[in-house]
């Protein structure tokens, strides 16, 4: 199971009255929770993400633009290409942007590749997750914003929270 099926797996057992909880990554619940508004999910501990060969020292979702640019200097539509995995947070991150700078953005998205995206000129910017910012380096790309950074979580249902008993209960059963 990918770490983006977790938060959509746990929920599904909640809902069939199974104490259960899972492990992902909190760009993952994120996005699951922008997408599922009424989920009874919640982080029930955050495990900080620090890797010395990250760039950020976690993942982060990036607005990553050709090197030696800002947005100041491009047109007022533009064409991001993206990954999936991260489409509401992104249309969020966007429409702020929208809103900030005046652009128009024609969104495309991708299961991967984004980088390879804008080398084959097919889009303006990026927005995808940087670990070590090589990829990115190499398609002459650099970031312009941090979105999101995301740290290690474990998730459950809401009301896990309040009984500490419960929370114990299900790391035991794991």
């Amino acid at each position: 199971m990918w770490g983006e099926d977790i938060p959509f797996f746990v929920e599904i057992l909640i809902k069939k009255d199974k104490n259960a909880i899972g492990i992902t990554g909190e760009d993952f619940l994120k996005e699951y929770l922008l997408n599922v508004r009424d989920s009874n999910l919640t982080i029930l501990q955050r495990i900080p993400w620090q890797e010395k060969s990250a760039l950020f020292g976690k993942p982060v979702l990036c607005l990553l633009g050709p090197k030696g640019k800002t947005l100041e200097k491009f047109p007022k539509n533009l064409r991001v290409a993206m990954n999936k995995k991260y489409a509401m947070i992104s249309k969020k991150f966007l429409s702020q942007l929208q809103y900030r700078y005046g652009i128009t953005f024609e969104k495309m998205y991708f299961s991967g590749s984004t980088e390879e995206v804008f080398v084959n000129g097919l889009a303006d910017l990026v927005i995808d997750i940087v670990f070590s910012g090589k990829s990115a380096i190499e398609a002459g790309l650099e970031v312009y914003d941090k979105i999101f950074e995301s740290d290690i979580v474990v998730i459950g249902k809401k009301e896990t929270l309040l009984n500490p008993n419960k929370l114990n209960n299900a790391l035991e059963k794991r």
